[in-house]
């Protein structure tokens, strides 16, 4: 029985002593995973030896929940070199990859508090060669977009809360094609560009131009009267259908030119909207009109 007794405590001690001499290096980070002294940290990290690189645990001080494992060429933690994860405090992984000299290389995924797969890409040596993303919605809908950079291809896959597709977009360069699906089927449009344009002012820069001149002018009695030149930034935006809403003055607020050019935007025509993958997409636009007291 003594035997027994002693043989166990043996086993014991050589299990405590593994493992201290496993935790070779102690470190202290405070939230930003900076490194600091141990009364003001909020993570600890315990760093051991594992196929010639050190393999860093990282634990929240206050729950011992692992946050991140990463694995370092050395010591000093300055070279990522393999296996990277990290954990939400709820113990949920957000992110896993390999480094390669510091570099993200293979595939790299991550994931939502709730365990969503948000993103899957793959890299090559530092460089993002192909990208999946994912977005969910409250109503059990979601989407997902792929880029293939290497190859310029792109497509985005939209499904309703059933599970069933609901718009496909695919491009290979600049041409692409844009699926509805209904009830009744497929509706199919072509596009012929996935160049993103800008709103413009009907009649483009020299319409936009002959605009603000006739506004300015029209108020040119009370502008030289308040005695305020500049260039005021104006900031809004056009709706799919070209209308101008939430129209604000971003410089000389409050000064008569602000005023100005704030109600003349606000009360001009419809502006073309902007274009996105062949379609009509709300957009933020600025303009500034100028004033300046002419010396009589």
């Amino acid at each position: 029985m003594r035997y027994k007794i002693f043989l166990l405590c043996l086993i014991v001690l050589f299990t405590c002593l593994s493992s201290f001499s496993q935790s070779k290096y102690v470190y202290y980070f405070d939230v930003t995973l900076n490194t600091t002294e141990k009364s003001k940290s909020v993570f600890t990290g315990f760093g051991s030896i594992e196929n010639s690189l050190v393999k860093l645990q990282v634990l929240y001080n206050l729950t011992k929940q692992t946050v991140m494992l990463a694995h370092y060429t050395d010591s000093s933690l300055a070279v990522s070199q393999g296996l990277y994860q990290s954990y939400f405090i709820n113990g949920v992984k957000e992110s896993e990859g390999n480094y390669e000299n510091n570099k993200e290389d293979g595939l790299w995924k991550k994931w939502d508090s709730t365990g969503h797969l948000i993103d899957s890409s793959i890299y090559d040596r530092g460089k993002k060669v192909s990208s999946a993303t994912f977005t969910y919605y409250k109503t059990g809908s979601f989407s997902y977009h792929f880029d293939d950079f290497k190859n310029d291809k792109m497509q985005t896959v939209s499904y309703n809360d059933s599970g069933k597709i609901t718009r496909e977009v695919s491009f290979t360069g600049q041409n692409g094609i844009v699926k509805h699906y209904n009830k009744e089927g497929i509706k199919i449009d072509s596009v012929f560009t996935r160049d993103e344009i800008e709103a413009s002012f009907p009649g483009g820069d020299a319409g936009w131009s002959r605009y603000v001149k006739k506004a300015i002018e029209s108020h040119i009695d009370e502008l030289t009267e308040a005695g305020q030149s500049g260039t005021c930034r104006v900031r809004f935006i056009i709706s799919k259908d070209g209308t101008v809403s939430d129209v604000v003055a971003l410089t000389m607020k409050g000064s008569k030119l602000a005023e100005v050019a704030v109600n003349a935007i606000r009360k001009g025509p419809k502006w073309k909207p902007a274009m996105q993958y062949g379609r009509p997409v709300n957009a933020y636009r600025e303009q500034s009109p100028s004033f300046t007291i002419q010396n009589r």
